[in-house]
């Protein structure tokens, strides 16, 4: 059963895949599980926190002595000890770290779930939630009053919902209700807040998004004359700071800990996390382990859109575990008055039932683009295909044939000639920071890719010579007035975040990049910086999806390679992309590019989704 490991590598088999299969071959002189190592370390690092070896597509010929023998191996347990690789029952083979992600995190979830209580009487939230939701129409908000009602007594929320559907103005209302029903809600009376997001970039927009959606709440409460306290109660919730959850956890660089963990619980009550789709495996359990009990932690996020980069897809195996909108029978009827016309209502014992509320209303309803991010999310329909295939080249959401670089550079001049008047203020006219960070944000080219001709990189050296031939632009320069750039690294001295895009203006102290930056009030600034003191950072005419990823623009171009056969090309890749476009998106793509993408949904390979369900024990 010393099997040679396999004479052709995978294509995107990394160094450490080999060099830690040769390690294990060199301790353990067994050839089998030194290639099945190989397999499980090439799965981590494509997102997967386990492989499965049993799958014909590993390539490594797993049969059933082939399993036996590895799971016989001293080096290989069940998971019930510390053994350095897992192979579990349904012949998941894990890195022990990875099992124990797993397992852990299953743990707390379901932990926290069971000790979710109904503090609050049905007349009571009556009265709270018309409050609220003072001269809020009915109907098209029953998920969203449902959220603020099932919020109180919940230990673990998870609020998801496309764009559009106003996830963080429901949840500024969850954390009002909780504030006002402390006490109730086994808190104390003033809980502490803490708001968070995987990036400095999430971060800060979720500072903004809230603040913004409490000065609309304050207006609403003042004109309709709601209870006092609550416009007082407003202003206990935080929007001057959102940390990384690395600054969260206390992270430590030098030994790769963090200070905050089960034996040095975080102090807030609360914790919001948004974007919570870019949380990883391993960074969800530290957080759940950092939380102390009686806390509340709320999750926001999309789990259509791309999972995180290193292993796991926490939140979207939290929303496959059990149907979305699912109530335990006394939920149900706590919540019936708010749920009569809410389609999908149903009672059911899974142990997240109640605490995974779906808001399904988009209030950007009706346009071509928002029909298209709807089909991409629900179940992505052939006939909608054909339809954007040929829709108008003036459509909201439409398709430009790009099968080669000439193509590309042909959908690069039409980008051009279509915002020429946007583009000619910004490059050649005297203008105001604020201004031009606005007319910046109206447009982004997103890519697939990073590297190559229809990557980022390869489209931002195009668009540069495209643009200093139509304006005039000496394109020896890398700095000129007008160059957006975003930024690759934190800078925590300067308040400069991975994601934060800026641009270059001439101006009276020369050339200088300005930023709108939060400040400690929770309001937007302009800030400048001399080019020489900015972190690492790249031109921004084009940036990849992922880094797109919480950001919101108005037209949007959709890069994606020629080869369908290219494995970056996904459903979710496509669905994250055109969901940044609030007004207009257009795919430049090949019809069959476009179609492998739509028929290959990520699944990533894991046992999460099956340990939190209602008849799984989560340590297996």
């Amino acid at each position: 059963m010393n099997r040679p490991l396999p004479p052709t590598a995978p294509a995107d088999e990394r160094a450490i895949d080999q060099t830690l299969a040769q390690w294990v071959l060199q301790r353990t002189g067994s050839n089998l599980l030194a290639t099945a190592v190989r397999v499980v370390s090439n799965a981590e690092g494509r997102g997967h926190s386990c492989a499965w070896l049993s799958d014909p597509d590993t390539g490594a010929g797993f049969d059933t002595e082939a399993l036996a023998a590895i799971r016989r191996h001293a080096w290989v347990g069940d998971g019930r000890h510390f053994t350095p690789f897992v192979l579990d029952a349904r012949n998941r083979f894990y890195l022990w770290r990875n099992w124990q992600h797993e397992a852990k995190l299953a743990a707390a979830i379901r932990l926290r779930c069971r000790q979710r209580t109904l503090p609050i009487p049905a007349d009571i939230l009556e009265g709270d939630l018309d409050a609220l939701f003072a001269g809020m129409p009915p109907g098209i908000t029953d998920w969203q009053r449902a959220a603020v009602a099932a919020v109180p007594g919940a230990r673990f929320f998870v609020l998801t919902g496309g764009p559009g559907t106003g996830k963080t103005t429901t949840v500024v209302r969850m954390l009002l209700m909780l504030l006002r029903r402390a006490r109730a809600c086994g808190l104390p009376s003033q809980p502490s807040i803490a708001l968070a997001a995987p990036t400095g970039k999430a971060a800060q927009r979720l500072v903004q998004a809230i603040a913004r959606g409490k000065a609309e709440l304050q207006v609403s409460l003042s004109q309709c004359g709601s209870a006092p306290d609550l416009q007082e109660l407003l202003q206990h919730i935080p929007h001057a700071d959102a940390r990384t959850l690395h600054r969260l956890l206390g992270y430590r660089p030098m030994d790769n800990t963090f200070s905050h963990g089960p034996r040095n619980p975080l102090a807030e009550d609360i914790v919001v996390v948004d974007e919570a789709s870019m949380v990883d495996l391993a960074m969800m359990r530290q957080l759940l382990e950092a939380l102390r009990p009686d806390a509340v932690l709320i999750l926001l996020g999309d789990p259509s859109q791309l999972a995180s980069i290193d292993a796991g897809s926490v939140l979207a195996d939290i929303v496959a575990s059990t149907p979305p909108n699912r109530l335990p029978p006394a939920m149900a009827n706590l919540l019936a008055p708010w749920l009569q016309n809410a389609p999908g209502t149903a009672t059911d014992d899974a142990p997240l039932a109640g605490q995974v509320l779906t808001l399904t209303y988009s209030w950007r309803a009706g346009s071509g683009l928002q029909r298209g991010i709807e089909a991409l999310r629900d179940t992505p329909d052939p006939a909608w295909l054909d339809t954007l295939l040929s829709a108008r080249a003036d459509g909201d959401l439409h398709l430009r044939h790009c099968p080669s670089p000439r193509a590309l550079r042909s959908c690069v001049d039409g980008w051009i000639d279509r915002h020429a008047e946007l583009l000619q203020t910004l490059l050649t006219l005297p203008v105001e920071a604020g201004a031009a960070l606005q007319s910046l944000h109206q447009l982004q080219i997103l890519c697939a890719l990073r590297d190559g001709p229809f990557g980022a990189h390869g489209l931002n050296e195009l668009i540069a010579r495209r643009l200093a031939a139509r304006f005039g632009i000496d394109s020896g320069h890398a700095w000129h007035h007008g160059r957006p750039l975003i930024i690759t690294r934190n800078d925590y001295a300067r308040g400069l975040f991975n994601g934060d895009v800026g641009i270059a203006l001439q101006g009276a102290e020369g050339l200088r990049v300005w930023f709108e930056l939060g400040d400690r009030d929770g309001n937007t600034g302009l800030r400048s910086f001399s080019p020489r003191a900015l972190p690492a950072h790249e031109s921004a005419w084009a940036i990849t999806i992922h880094r797109s990823q919480g950001s919101e623009y108005r037209d949007v171009a959709v890069v994606l390679p020629p080869d369908e056969d290219n494995r970056i090309l996904t459903r979710e890749l496509v669905y994250t992309a055109i969901s940044r476009a609030r007004s207009h998106a257009e795919i430049w793509a090949t019809d069959e590019s476009l179609r492998a993408a739509l028929a290959r949904p990520i699944r990533r390979e894991g046992g999460l989704r099956e340990r939190l369900r209602p008849d799984q024990d989560p340590r297996k």
